[in-house]
Formats: structure tokens, C-alpha cells, sequence
């Protein structure tokens, strides 16, 4: 039926535009990898661009009316502009016919082919970061690259990634999801060197080929790849320090020869930071009004070992095969030193001190295989089997002092907790692409993904000398989880103004969680649709385009949050799992206007059993507080953004991007309703200086206002970060000075808990890191000459014309 109305819609909506060749070697063999560009006849300017694909093909749809120029080019070959074509308001489909591109007469000395940026590009369905241009990125990482990124807000203090104020992003590399958990994933990005990205994707409205998991979508991050023939990379040193030492180093490399294609990433980072936290709690028992106050002084040391390693093979004309492997290594320590003061009343009324030794240990191994075969043009099969495995180790220690509120000393009590958990998945995908007449293009896959989460959970005290497990809080879980998927989707290119893209993803899971002891303590099993609908509407053909989407999405508890564990701030703070959370259902519009690069968008989302971790439950009997993840019986959120570049003149350029966002939570507490809501904006600035002598400096800032997080209220935060650059003459060393968070403050986060129990309030400030002042020198080596005469894919190369168009 769906299939029936695209066509039928197509027939009665009118004609497309579309302009369309191939490109050849003197031989005839299929040039692949030629820039092609669309300009206009009259003045040479740009329409669109793109790259021919490896069978030398190329085209452009929703042509308006006019006269247009084509422009072949590529290093080592001869630049070759067509004659005038002709668009007509009758002209459907334009065939230029296939052209004989020569290898260029003499050897040209070295050619530097410079193609500027933007640091931020608004798409239809995407925010494109792109992070190897920027001055204040370099040296830093992931995770600092995301913090100012427009909508985006890190939460160090919750292990959370939102945009649009919604949580549930999913993180991929390079087009592959990561399957890790969220504190893993924070892990990762701080771990990731931003001198090894080439650009960052905020993908708010995922299509049906994408998973349906994640109310606020994809993050998809691109490392950095080369088209050059021969080897080709670049390495980079970071000396950094704040308050402690932050140094990295990297490098990447590429090298292509006929069939082959290697590649590479490596990165060290280590990062040390002196970081103050506070957490406060007033409950009312018994009318006696009882404070509990507790400061910790941590010295943490994180290092992160990163490496990516891939191969593509071009077996013939019509079949690349693939392999990825890589991994990394992050090892998170920590020296703590708490007080806990508790206080009846107004007065001392007893205090705690706790040496705490935390280690957080992550390891990671991910193998990817992947086959791509080309039936013909725009016609094309996708098959991925990746194997990912995981493994936290977690210990922690505490040494406990108590003494009573005159300070005189009590008694000693020395506990431990452990933490073992191996994470298996076993995933395996397939997707088919292919047009249906010349107006049509249908994708449909399906996938299996078998995963498998063990947590090994012990907690000990010492008792007279001799370690006794406490068996409440120890116990070996287990969980299973397989999740089967199938998608369906259309895209028809009504006319040559408006397209049209609907799709219906299914998803089926299977989830089951007990211990040794007890089984079943999970076991849910649940099929949901998943439809997404885009339409695009180019108002005049040049600059202005309307843009709607529907998406229908799904958050499942993650593993760590499912599974019951202990780790404790204090001896009567933990933070825990919750066995008991619920999948949440989102449903999301979005409409927007485009005109040139400025663009406007209006978004609502409504979400059933909305999942907010790090929200606290205070126990007024035992005057204890549990921080875990629970659900929200339904949340709406409302985002106004609107994102302005400007050119002040030819060495002066800026990014501008403000969001408004607000917030509805609606929830329950002792079986009354509860309401939280908040207004909240954001503002995003990135300021581009282009000076003499090849040096260049770059400011970037944000605010964020007062938001909710669950029934938490976080106080605004705000940063300001300014670098300069210098590159030298042979355009391969740059050298960046970068002072990163020069005010202190974009990692400081406070909040207050208002819970519905009266007279109990909960209060917290935490402070992750530092100004860091980076010194990055970076360097490029190489061949610089295409390699024209190639017929091959490395599986990036719809990312490569995704930045070309």
C-alpha cells in the first residue's frame, strides 16, 4: 500500500529535474572519486556538489529552471567545464552523456587545494560539527567538543549526554553504534583526541534504517579519513595543564594502493583533575529538623589508550569486503577524602570521616566485518557482523572514621565493594537500497542483536580483622537481551521542489535479569512500530526550503541501571540500580525553514515513562538517600532553535545559535500527582578571526539557563574558551595555543531536589574539572595526488559526498 501511494503521488505531484553523466579515463575505465560541481552559466557560482561514485556515475536532483555549467576536476587530471545545459520547466531527466577526463599534460608542482568550513552546518535532519577546523578543539577531546556544541549539554555529574533537553543519545563512530553503557560512553569521548575527528553529527531525527533506540537520537562521530593515494596521515602533541597535567598525543594514518585501503587511529590521553564536591540533605523526623552535609576532596587520574585499525579490499568492479577492528583501554582512579556532618537541630551531632580509593576500569575490543555489493547504479547491498566486548572492574574501599558531635572519636569501620562486569554483543545487519522507476528509492534491512551482561556485585565489611560479606548487597547478576529489528522505507522525489521520505521500522525484545539465587527478577518481552515520515518542500529552488518530520522512538533501561549495585558517597548515600525501570516511548514532530544557511526550528515531543538517572529517594526513618535511575510517568518538551551564521567581512566570521527549550515532567509521589516544568535556554557563540601571515584566532562561549533534570533543578552554566593558531609555510605543522574553560566554570554543576516529602530538600555542587591552558602541535605527511584510476569503496564514501553536498 505504501508503495502504491508513493507512486500514485509521484504521477500527480509533476515532473523532477534531474541532471545526471558519468566520467571516464582515456582508456574508458570508470573514474570514481571526481569532483563534479553544478554552477550557475551567468556567473560561475556554485549550485550544488558532489563526488562520481566508484562506477564514475554522478547526478543532481530537484534542478530548477535555468542555465547551469558542469565542472569535472581532480588532481593529476585536466579540469574540463561543460557547455551550457538547459533546465526547462519541461525537462524531466537530463542525460549528459559520459566524458573522457585526461590525465593532465605535465607534472604540476604541489597544489594546495584549500576548502574552508564552516565550524557548524544546519542540515535537514543534523547538526554537522566540524571539529578539524577549530582552534579552541584542538588538544582536547570528544567530550569538550560536544560540550559547545549547539543544544547539547554534558552532564559530568549524571554521566549524561542530552540534546534538545532530552536524554537517551546513542553514540556512534563512523556509522556504527557503540552498544556501550552511558558511563562507558563518557569514558570513551573524554578518551577520543578531537585532533583525531574529522566532524561531529547531531542527528535529532534518525531515519527507519536507524536503530528506534534513543528519544533524542544519534551522535555520530567521524574520525578522520584520507582520499589520497599512497600514505597519507598526520600525528599530533598536546602539552596541557590546569590545576594538574593534561597532556595527548595521536596520530592517524591512510594508505591506499590499487584494490587496498588501510587505516588507522591512535590517541593517549591522560587527564588530571582536583575535583570539589558537595551534597547536602535536610529530612524532618520525629519534629526534629536532621542535616546531613558532606564535602569530598578528590584527586582523579584518568588514561585512555584509543586505537582503530581497518582494511577495505576491492574484489572487482562490484564487491568491496572490509574488516575494523579496535578497542581502547581507560583507567579511572581516584583518592578521596569525605566529611560527613550530621547535625540535629541546628547542632553537631555527629561527624564521619572516609578515605575512599576508587578504581573504574574500562576495557573494550570491537570487530567489525562488512560486504558491500553493487548491482548497478544506486542499487547496492549491505551486510555488517560485529562482535563487541566490554569489561568493567570496579573496586572501591573505604576507610571510616566516626566521632560524635564534640569531635571526641568513636569508632573505626573499614568496607570494600567490587564490581565485575563483562558485556558481550553479537550483531548482525543487513540493508538493500534500490530505485524504484526514476522518481523512487526504496531501503529496507533488518538486523540481530544477541547481547549478553554479567555483573558480579560484592560488598565486605571488616569486622575484627577478617572481611564478612554483607549478603544484601552482593549478589551475581545476570542478564540477557536480544532484540530483533525490520525496516521498510521510501523516498520520492515528487518534483523538482519537494521530496517525500516514510518509513516503518518493527523492533521485537526480549529481555531477562536474575542471579544465581533468583531468577526472572526481569523477563519482558514487547514488539513495537516504529514509523518516521520527512517532507521537504525548496520554496524557490535557491535558498528557502520548509521542512517536517514525525519520528516514533524508544529508551530501554541500560544494563548498569537495570542491574543492582552499591557504591557509596558517604556511608548513608549510595548510588544503586533499579531492576524495576521501564522502557519509555517518545513520539516527535519537528518542522523547520531554512533560508540560505540561517535556519528555524519548532520541535514537541511527548514521551510515556520517561527514564531519568541520578535522581535521588531519601529514606526519613534511617535518614539514608538512594540515587538510582527511575522512571517519570510522562514528560513534554517544546524547542525553539534558531541558528544564524554571519560574514562580518572576509577575515571576521561567527556562528550564532540560540534554543529555548520547555519542560513539562509529570510523575507520582505517595499516589498524589507531581509536576515539575522549566523554561530554559541556551546560547551558543563561535567567533573566527582570519589574520596576516597565516595566523588565525578563534572564541567560543555558551550559556545554558536554569534546567530541569528530573526533579532536579541545575543552577546555569557557562564557558568561554579563545585559541590561536599559526600555520607555517609549507602548510603541513600548525601550531595551536588553547585556554580551555577560562572562567572555571563550565563544569561546575549545582542543583537543588525539592522532593514532594515535605521539609525534604537535597542539594549538590560538583566541580569536574579545570581551565586547562593546551599547547597542540600537529603534523601532516604524505602524498597529496588523488589516486584517479581506482575502482573501490572504503565504506565511507556516503559520508565523504554527505560533506560535499
Amino acid at each position: 500500500m505504501l508503495l502504491i501511494f508513493f507512486s500514485t503521488f509521484s504521477v500527480i505531484s509533476g515532473a523532477q529535474s534531474l541532471i545526471h553523466g558519468s566520467i571516464v579515463d582515456e582508456n574508458g575505465a570508470p573514474l570514481p572519486y571526481i569532483s563534479v560541481l553544478l554552477l550557475h552559466a551567468a556567473d560561475s557560482t556554485l549550485v550544488k556538489g558532489t563526488v562520481s561514485s566508484k562506477t564514475g556515475t554522478y547526478s543532481f536532483e530537484n534542478i530548477g529552471v535555468g542555465k547551469y555549467k558542469l565542472s569535472y576536476s581532480a588532481v593529476g587530471m585536466e579540469t574540463h567545464v561543460t557547455a551550457i545545459i538547459e533546465i526547462s520547466a519541461s525537462t524531466v531527466n537530463k542525460d549528459i552523456g559520459t566524458y573522457k577526463l585526461l590525465q593532465a599534460k605535465k607534472e604540476l608542482g604541489q597544489v594546495n587545494i584549500v576548502a574552508k568550513k564552516p565550524l557548524f552546518e544546519q542540515k535537514i535532519d543534523r547538526m554537522v560539527i566540524n571539529v578539524k577546523g577549530s582552534i579552541t578543539d584542538a588538544g582536547g577531546s570528544a567530550l569538550d567538543v560536544l560540550e559547545k556544541s549547539p543544544g547539547v549539554i554534558v552532564s559530568k555529574a549524571n554521566n549524561t549526554i542530552s540534546i534538545a533537553g532530552k536524554n537517551g543519545v546513542n553514540i556512534m563512530i563512523n556509522g556504527k553504534l557503540t552498544y556501550m553503557p552511558m558511563d562507558a560512553v563518557m569514558q570513551l569521548l573524554a578518551g577520543t583526541s578531537a585532533s583525531n575527528i574529522d566532524r561531529i553529527e547531531l542527528i535529532t531525527t534518525p531515519p527507519a534504517k536507524y536503530d528506534a533506540e534513543g528519544n533524542a537520537g544519534y551522535i555520530n562521530i567521524v574520525l578522520l579519513n584520507n582520499t589520497n593515494a599512497g600514505l597519507n596521515g598526520s600525528y599530533f602533541l598536546t602539552a596541557g595543564y590546569g590545576k594538574k597535567e593534561n597532556p595527548s598525543a595521536g596520530a592517524n594514518f591512510n594508505y591506499r594502493n590499487g584494490k587496498i585501503n588501510v587505516f588507522g587511529t591512535y590517541s593517549f590521553t591522560r587527564d588530571h583533575v582536583i575535583q570539589p564536591f558537595d551534597n547536602f540533605r535536610q529530612i524532618l523526623d520525629a519534629g526534629n529538623i536532621i542535616t546531613t552535609s558532606t564535602n569530598s576532596h578528590r584527586n582523579a587520574v584518568t588514561n585512555v589508550y584509543n586505537v582503530r585499525m581497518g582494511m577495505d579490499y576491492q574484489a572487482d568492479s562490484s564487491n568491496v569486503i572490509g574488516i575494523v577492528i579496535g578497542g581502547y583501554d581507560s583507567h579511572w582512579s581516584m583518592l578521596a577524602h569525605n566529611t560527613s556532618i550530621q547535625q540535629k537541630n541546628g547542632l553537631v551531632d555527629s561527624i564521619i570521616n572516609t578515605t575512599d580509593n576508587e578504581i573504574n576500569h574500562w576495557q573494550n575490543l570491537t570487530t567489525n566485518l562488512n560486504f558491500q555489493h553493487t548491482f548497478k547504479p544506486n542499487e547496492q547491498l549491505n551486510i555488517d557482523a560485529n562482535y563487541i566486548y566490554y569489561k568493567d572492574y570496579d573496586p572501591n574501599s573505604y576507610a571510616n572514621s566516626y566521632y560524635d558531635g564534640n569531635n571526641n572519636f568513636l569508632k573505626e569501620l573499614d568496607s570494600r565493594t567490587g564490581k565485575v562486569t563483562p558485556i558481550n554483543f553479537k550483531v548482525l545487519s543487513g540493508d538493500y537500497t534500490m530505485p524504484i522507476g526514476k522518481k523512487i528509492t526504496m531501503e529496507a534491512g533488518a538486523k540481530l542483536s544477541l547481547s549478553q551482561f554479567k555483573n558480579d556485585i560484592s560488598a565486605d565489611n571488616l569486622q575484627q580483622g577478617v572481611w564478612v560479606t554483607n549478603q544484601a548487597l552482593s549478589a551475581d547478576y545476570l542478564l540477557k537481551e536480544n532484540i530483533g529489528a525490520a525496516y521498510i522505507s521510501f523516498t520520492d522525489n515528487v518534483s523538482k521542489k519537494v521530496t517525500i521520505k516514510a518509513g516503518l521500522r518493527y523492533e521485537h525484545t526480549s529481555s531477562n535479569l536474575g542471579t544465581t539465587d533468583t531468577a526472572n527478577i526481569v523477563d519482558r518481552h514487547y514488539g513495537e512500530f516504529f514509523p518516521t515520515f520527512y517532507i521537504s518542500d525548496n520554496l524557490d529552488d535557491k535558498n528557502n526550503s520548509i521542512n517536517f518530520s514525525y519520528s516514533r522512538r524508544i529508551t530501554r533501561p541500560t544494563f548498569n541501571d537495570l542491574a543492582p549495585f552499591t557504591i557509596f558517597l558517604d556511608p548513608t548515600t549510595f548510588f544503586t540500580g533499579n531492576p524495576a525501570l521501564q522502557p519509555a516511548i517518545a513520539n516527535s514532530l519537528q518542522a523547520s525553514f531554512v533560508h540560505n544557511d540561517f535556519i528555524l526550528s519548532l520541535s514537541y515531543t511527548h514521551e510515556d515513562n520517561t527514564i531519568e538517572s541520578f535522581q535521588n529517594k531519601v529514606d526519613t526513618v534511617n535518614n539514608t538517600q538512594f540515587i538510582s535511575a527511575y522512571n517519570f510517568k510522562y514528560t513534554q518538551y517544546f524547542t525553539l532553535s534558531v541558528s544564524v551564521p554571519v560574514t562580518v567581512n572576509k577575515w571576521w566570521t561567527m556562528q550564532n545559535n540560540v534554543q529555548g527549550n520547555s519542560v513539562q515532567i509529570n510523575t507520582t509521589s505517595n499516589g498524589a500527582p507531581v509536576r515539575y516544568q522549566s523554561v530554559n535556554f541556551g546560547v551558543n557563540s563561535t567567533q573566527r578571526f582570519t589574520l596576516p601571515n597565516d595566523f588565525s584566532i578563534e572564541a567560543t562561549g555558551y550559556y545554558f539557563s536554569a534546567a530541569l533534570f528530573g526533579s532536579q533543578t541545575f543552577n546555569p552554566v557557562y564557558q568561554v574558551d579563545m585559541g590561536i593558531q599559526k600555520k607555517f609555510k609549507n602548510k603541513k605543522d600548525v601550531l595551536r595555543l588553547a585556554a580551555n574553560d577560562m572562567f572555571n566554570t563550565g563544569t561546575q554543576f549545582t542543583y537543588v531536589d525539592n522532593l514532594p516529602d515535605k521539609n525534604t530538600k537535597v542539594r549538590g555542587s560538583y566541580n569536574f574539572d579545570q581551565m586547562v591552558f593546551k599547547l597542540t602541535y600537529t603534523h601532516s605527511f604524505g602524498n597529496t595526488k588523488l589516486k584517479g584510476q581506482r575502482d573501490r569503496d572504503t565504506g565511507a564514501e556516503d559520508e565523504l559526498k554527505r560533506v560535499h553536498n
